[in-house]
């Protein structure tokens, strides 16, 4: 995409993320939240802009699909007198332990409500304390501003995370996730809307018609989503094909979906029978070379055209999420080109774990109270739609 579009894309991203009203002025009509979403090109981590307090200073966010709940590190600099610590005895502490087996509680009656917050990046946890503060956002048709719980953590939460990352937007089906949050506040439907790209992607708690336009929302395919035990998003795999051929594979597999793995990554077993399958349907048209960590297959050739497209089946053969080109292929230098599906290890809860590059290009629709997602690649027209809408 030209530079200048994507330059006037964030351009409208930001200028969304920053109206700021008075609350009175939230209603039914209110139709989500926008926030604008880049990739950080030495972590593949996807960084979300907020508003929150009436500092109207930004916070960036490490996305996280499977993120139970938003937080940041309140000592980074980010001052904001409208933030309060949440008691013990609150409606927020409950909300904060129901149901939520990755954020613990030790709410105290008399004191603050103490979390256990998890960094899902580098898998380490500690101590944080639930604070509310106001999140500003804005849409075309109205703006507002909603009271947002989330936890205050300690710096060393941030190990691991982007630079320039304050912290971790929580996306899951959580009671405290964001989505969750919004939708109670705005008495909208909980859903999800997400775009990842490299500049110009978005995380929404709009529907994909909002976003990208009913031509966009026509064209999704749907397939059943479910949650793993900690938070994360599932879809049913039923094959993998390769150049069209089916892997023998035993029963039925699944994907979770996570924007904190920058790769595709295979159970070793899975990725073994993937990898044999996938170096014979290239070798008509592409050289198998010395493999660059941390891909286990690299090829040269003279076309991404020439590489054997991906294809899982989903909920049924005719259903299909097809990998091919710029999501299935990562250019490491010296004509080089390695397969972005690696493998992930022995003893993995999901034998698939779908990573950013695999995601990057698709709008996803987590329709979270019909416990559906849907899928399809964006197109220019959809992202033109948008634009002239906010503008």
């Amino acid at each position: 995409m030209a530079s200048s579009t994507s330059c006037l894309n964030l351009f409208v991203f930001s200028f969304l993320s920053v109206l700021l009203i008075t609350k009175s002025q939230i209603s039914g009509s209110v139709n989500g939240v926008v926030f604008p979403v880049t990739r950080d090109l030495s972590t593949g981590q996807y960084v979300a802009e907020i508003r929150l307090g009436d500092s109207y200073e930004p916070v960036n966010l490490v996305v996280d699909l499977s993120g139970t709940l938003l937080w940041f590190d309140c000592s980074s600099g980010h001052i904001s007198t409208s933030r309060s610590l949440i008691s013990g005895s609150s409606s927020g502490c409950l909300k904060a332990k129901a149901g939520n087996d990755r954020v613990s509680s030790r709410g105290d009656q008399n004191g603050d409500c103490d979390l256990l917050v998890r960094n899902g990046v580098v898998g380490i946890t500690a101590r944080g304390e639930l604070a509310t503060d106001v999140l500003s956002y804005g849409s075309v048709a109205s703006q507002g501003t909603v009271d947002l719980l989330f936890a205050c953590a300690p710096p060393l939460l941030l190990r691991g995370l982007a630079s320039g990352a304050q912290g971790v937007m929580g996306l899951s089906k959580a009671q405290i996730s964001l989505p969750s949050q919004l939708a109670a506040e705005t008495n909208e439907p909980r859903r999800l809307t997400v775009y990842l790209s490299p500049s110009n992607g978005v995380v929404s708690t709009r529907s994909v018609e909002d976003v990208f336009g009913a031509a966009a929302a026509r064209s999704l395919v749907y397939t059943p989503l479910s949650t793993t035990s900690s938070g994360g998003y599932l879809i049913n795999v039923k094959s993998i094909r390769v150049n069209g051929f089916m892997l023998a594979v035993n029963g039925t597999l699944s994907a979770e979906l996570s924007t904190l793995v920058p790769y595709t990554t295979m159970e070793s077993s899975l990725y073994a029978v993937f990898a044999d399958a996938y170096v014979k349907a290239a070798a008509s048209n592409a050289k198998s070379v010395a493999p660059v960590a941390p891909f286990g297959l690299c090829f040269t050739s003279t076309s991404s055209s020439d590489f054997p497209a991906v294809d899982l089946a989903l909920q049924s053969e005719m259903v299909r999420w097809r990998i091919q080109g710029e999501n299935l292929l990562v250019d490491v230098g010296g004509g080089v080109q390695c397969l972005g599906i690696v493998d992930g290890g022995s003893n993995r809860v999901s034998p698939i774990i779908m990573g950013g590059l695999q995601l990057e290009g698709f709008v996803l629709d987590f329709d979270l109270g019909n416990s559906v997602m849907g899928f399809g690649e964006r197109t220019r027209s959809s992202l033109d739609s948008f634009r002239q809408e906010a503008l």
